[in-house]
């Protein structure tokens, strides 16, 4: 490990230990707030009990080392991945010392309780702060080069660095040209397809860290494990597809279930007010119905809330007839820029994807999914998905999806329906809740939206 390295590090150690102190602070004056809201019994011990459990943040700092919270690399949903691990196992190897040194009676569960759930959201917020100021401010990243083949123009191993380069906190140096490195870099990234034994050989003594990069389109490496057996020149990759676990996908059901019931029920007022705003607007019925292709290619009807003028097929074909670029666009995306058709009410709830609450229904009903590949038209299935059919064989379309979140409908079907296989292939109840978390950052941007 590096000299600067370690003082990363150290950094981000040091970060985390005030923000396991900052959350025991917070919940021990919930805990207070609490007790005299809802005269709950008062504190035995004041927060200097607390501050004296000096085990506890350690307890937190080496499980997170032991989940890879320190690691190179890190992208953001990595380490908020990692860092969720980490202070559950803490969560429990905590209440398990407490039980044995019989001190749950005078330390608090509410405060612990709290103390760690305000740890998820603090801990990764600090972290984010922390890495900004590092990386982006300061500008204390590593360098690092990419290997782009023997004509210089692969540039696989250049995209981990332009994904986040910021927050993974390195920066590009050049190229490697095997030659010799245009200046000092700590790193090399070097394409799957060109680390043969010669080339690593090559590069290995020059860098402190050789970071192999495989283009995963196709591929499942979310789920993926990898054991080597050394002496026998073997790698043995393991993949796992949850959609054939029982278990999982009941959870997956239970997510939605959940999670549609909750937002129903929150968001009542707005479908109240949308529906009137639409009936006021233009005339028509307030839900839009259409049929799409669901799990084991069975088709249901589909809700969303109206943005189409009614009856407007003949002011689509003037639109193209004037427009003759339209026609070619609404063939790869079925969506037109600027459609006519589209309601002023509509292009509102289109940019915020208002229109697709009502969707919230068809989960309840269990004919989709919060999150999933696109629902379509059984023509669209049949047109663009021949090659990949089994997505609608193995799961419940979504109301959001890995589309949704890479740019929507700037993004043409054909790349549409590999997101929605690489979906298929790397399902996790971790990847649903990042897909919609960034869902909410890609509404707010606007971006693909009409």
């Amino acid at each position: 490990m590096t000299k600067e390295r370690r003082s990363h590090t150290l950094v981000f150690v040091v970060s985390d230990i005030l923000s396991v102190y900052a959350s025991i602070v917070l919940a021990f004056y919930t805990r207070v707030w609490l007790g005299s809201v809802f005269e709950l019994i008062p504190l035995s011990h004041g927060i200097g009990l607390y501050f004296g459990k000096w085990w506890i943040p350690l307890t937190v700092i080496v499980l997170i080392m032991y989940h890879r919270g320190y690691g190179i690399l890190i992208t953001l949903w990595d380490e908020i991945s990692h860092v969720l691990k980490g202070l559950f196992m803490s969560f429990l190897v905590v209440w398990v010392i407490l039980s044995l040194q019989k001190e749950t009676e005078t330390v608090s569960r509410i405060v612990v309780t709290l103390g760690f759930v305000y740890m998820v959201f603090i801990v990764s917020i600090i972290r984010a702060f922390v890495r900004f100021v590092l990386y982006r401010i300061m500008g204390s990243r590593r360098e690092a080069v990419f290997y782009a083949g023997e004509d210089g123009s692969d540039d696989t191993a250049l995209r981990p660095l332009l994904y986040d380069e910021w927050y993974a906190g390195y920066t590009i140096a050049g190229k490697e040209d095997i030659a010799g490195r245009e200046r000092y870099a700590d790193t090399c990234f070097i394409p799957i397809e060109y680390a043969d034994e010669k080339t690593i050989r090559k590069l290995k003594p020059g860098y402190k860290n050789l970071i192999i990069v495989s283009d995963t389109t196709g591929l499942s490496f979310m789920n993926t494990e990898i054991k080597t057996y050394i002496g026998k020149s073997l790698a043995l990759i393991t993949t796992t597809n949850g959609l054939l676990s029982p278990y999982r996908v009941f959870l997956k059901r239970i997510f939605d279930v959940v999670l549609s019931c909750c937002a129903l029920i929150l968001l009542l007022p707005v479908f109240v007010i949308v529906a009137v705003v639409i009936k006021i607007d233009s005339k028509g019925p307030v839900l839009f119905r259409h049929k799409r292709c669901g799990r084991n290619l069975s088709e249901f009807e589909m809700i969303k809330f109206r943005t189409m003028h009614i009856d407007s097929g003949d002011t689509l074909k003037r639109y193209i007839r004037d427009n003759p670029g339209a026609l070619k666009e609404l063939e790869e995306r079925n969506k037109i820029e600027g459609d006519p058709r589209i309601t002023r009410v509509g292009k509102l709830l289109r940019k915020t994807s208002i229109d697709e609450l009502p969707q919230l229904l068809n989960v309840l009903a269990g004919s989709m999914s919060i999150v999933g590949p696109r629902p379509d038209s059984r023509e669209a299935v049949e047109r663009f998905y021949q090659e990949y059919k089994e997505i609608y064989e193995n799961i419940r379309p979504g109301i959001t999806g890995l589309w949704q979140v890479s740019g929507r409908s700037d993004i043409d079907y054909k790349k549409r329906v590999k997101l929605d296989y690489l979906y298929m292939l790397n399902w996790s109840l971790w990847l649903d809740s990042v897909i919609l978390l960034s869902t909410f950052k890609a509404i707010l941007s606007g971006k693909g939206a009409y």
